[in-house]
């Protein structure tokens, strides 16, 4: 249980120096050897802050944990009360959140995605055959991680529901074929000013939302906030769903800004021919996707991907019968509606196939974000089910130091142990059963009757992608097929033929060695009441503003 304390021990916060006895005398009063380790440990991180620190601070400690909970400290705490200075009952203080731009692994995930896109520029390399396979592939795969891990800290998330994720196969074919008619019936007719305009936006918005923290954390003092830019009320909102108004803002900030609008007005500038360009755009937009939308459930999932799966194979293979035309092909090499919505690489010279006319070889960005959706829901299955063993040191460890800082100087031995091994067992206690009562909401198990999301994911997950490991295994080996089927009869191929069975066959396949396919079936995303928290607070605003 403290095996994480050593290094967690040194953030917290400073005792009163009434307490420098007490700190002391921790160390003969632990019944176990590793306890006793952990208190000595403790004992000489509180020593060094007492010399460097002339006046402590006496921050109170957030109180955490359910009713359950706090009964256990109840029973426990008896030894605290007549030792302690003061009634108030040890318990940890809250964690900092986790989030995945700010790790290294972030760093890493788009130092290979731009090392791809540097790669696909060396001349020589585009004369060689098949070479756009690894180079879809690893673009490909990396927005996928890179969206997925970016889902997991973002609170406020899109979810797609059963019913939703049935109509979608609709909504995409009224699209579709809607783009299909204006190219063929209206070719003079100009929306491309409209889709630049549009295009320009998001492409914006995406790199600058991706490079944002990763560059705050690689350019070391240029990425800490030195300056305030107060904001018009209503632009942005915070997790709570409260207006921002003001934002501390760094110097790798503004780089960001300026990098972005170059991109964006490169790739305009370019008319969406510049491949490089156009794939970086389209990546981050994919990226914004799955981090901003996500599945409900597996259930969901089967549904709307197995519908797309149809349309996809309709479209490629079966317009021709039905129209006289390849409706997908057409619209995806057309000149007339053109964005950053395809990945680009320039074709083998002499290739031959129903697109050779066209100069580059593509892959649609449906192709990635709807299986990425269900790796997306498999990594966030992994960080349900993920056990946070830092934590709960950490929470151990801060409720063991605070209860040493409550303790009286005269406190007897007895008193000491009782009190900081009552505390930091109840610490310990409130993450585990936080954890267990996440993984029972998402499984509908929960009593609790809330319907709050206790989602929260930590660092632990990234130890643990029982799911989403075996996902991207399967994405690439399906795309790998579905290129090679594209080689073998020179015909355009829908992907997700190929992709979702599988994707799929992946996640049950795990679930079945690990004996979890009820458990991963019943499984369902707990973020979504957070989303409708902060609508219905909107609402309520919005009201109150009436009225007034």
């Amino acid at each position: 249980m403290f095996g994480q304390m050593p290094g967690l021990a040194r953030g917290t916060t400073a005792s009163p120096p009434c307490s420098a006895s007490c700190w002391q005398r921790a160390i003969h009063c632990c019944s176990s050897p590793l306890l006793r380790r952990s208190a000595l440990l403790v004992a000489r991180s509180g020593k060094r802050r007492l010399q460097s620190e002339k006046q402590s601070t006496d921050s109170p400690p957030a109180s955490t944990g359910g009713p359950e909970a706090k009964g256990a400290r109840e029973q426990r705490r008896s030894p605290t009360e007549t030792a302690s200075s003061t009634p108030s009952e040890p318990v940890a203080s809250k964690q900092p959140v986790w989030r995945w731009e700010e790790s290294q692994d972030a760093l890493k995930a788009y130092g290979l995605f731009l090392g791809v896109l540097a790669i696909g520029v060396i001349p020589g390399l585009r004369e060689l055959r098949f070479v756009e396979l690894p180079y879809f592939v690893g673009l490909a795969a990396l927005t996928i991680y890179i969206g997925a891990h970016r889902g997991l800290s973002t609170k406020i998330r899109q979810q797609i529901t059963l019913e939703q994720g049935a109509l979608a196969p609709v909504a995409a074919s009224v699209a579709l074929f809607g783009g299909y008619l204006l190219i063929k019936f209206f070719p003079d007719l100009n929306l491309q000013t409209l889709l630049n305009a549009y295009f320009w936006f998001i492409g914006s918005v995406a790199v600058a939302g991706a490079l944002g923290a990763p560059l705050r954390n690689a350019l070391g003092p240029l990425g800490e906030p030195s300056f305030e830019l107060h904001l018009p009320e209503g632009i942005l909102s915070g997790d709570d769903g409260e207006p921002v108004t003001s934002a501390l803002i760094a110097p790798s900030d503004v780089l960001v800004i300026l990098l972005s609008f170059a991109a964006a007005s490169l790739d305009l500038a370019a008319n969406h021919t510049n491949f490089t360009l156009n794939n970086l755009l389209a990546c981050l937009i994919a990226t914004d996707i799955l981090q901003l939308l996500g599945l409900k459930s597996f259930k969901a999932a089967a549904v709307m991907l197995v519908g797309l799966l149809a349309y996809d194979v309709f479209w490629v293979f079966g317009s021709p019968a039905v129209v006289g035309d390849n409706v997908m092909l057409t619209v995806a090499t057309s000149n007339i509606l053109t964005g950053p919505t395809r990945l680009l690489f320039p074709r083998y010279f002499g290739s031959v196939g129903e697109a050779s006319g066209f100069p580059f070889s593509l892959l649609g960005l449906g192709d990635i974000a709807v299986p990425g959706l269900l790796a997306c829901l498999a990594l966030r299955y992994d960080a349900s089910r993920a056990t946070d063993m830092r934590a709960r040191a950490a929470a151990a460890a801060q409720a063991f130091t605070t209860a040493i800082a409550a303790l009286k100087p005269d406190a007897t031995s007895n008193q000491i142990a009782d009190a900081t091994a009552s505390a930091a067992d109840a610490a310990y206690d409130n993450v585990a059963e936080s954890e267990a009562e996440q993984r029972r909401r998402t499984e509908g198990t929960s009593t609790s009757g809330s319907t709050d999301t206790v989602f929260a994911a930590s660092e632990a997950v990234m130890h643990q992608r029982t799911y989403f490991i075996p996902v991207m295994v399967a994405y690439v080996g399906g795309l790998g097929i579905a290129f090679a089927a594209n080689s073998i009869t020179h015909l355009g191929q829908p992907a997700l033929l190929y992709l979702v069975p599988a994707t799929f066959l992946a996640i049950f396949a795990r679930a079945s060695l690990r004996g979890e396919v009820r458990r991963v079936w019943d499984f369902s995303d707990t973020s979504a009441p957070l989303l409708n928290k902060l609508e219905k607070n909107k609402l309520r605003k919005a009201e109150t503003k009436k009225k007034a």
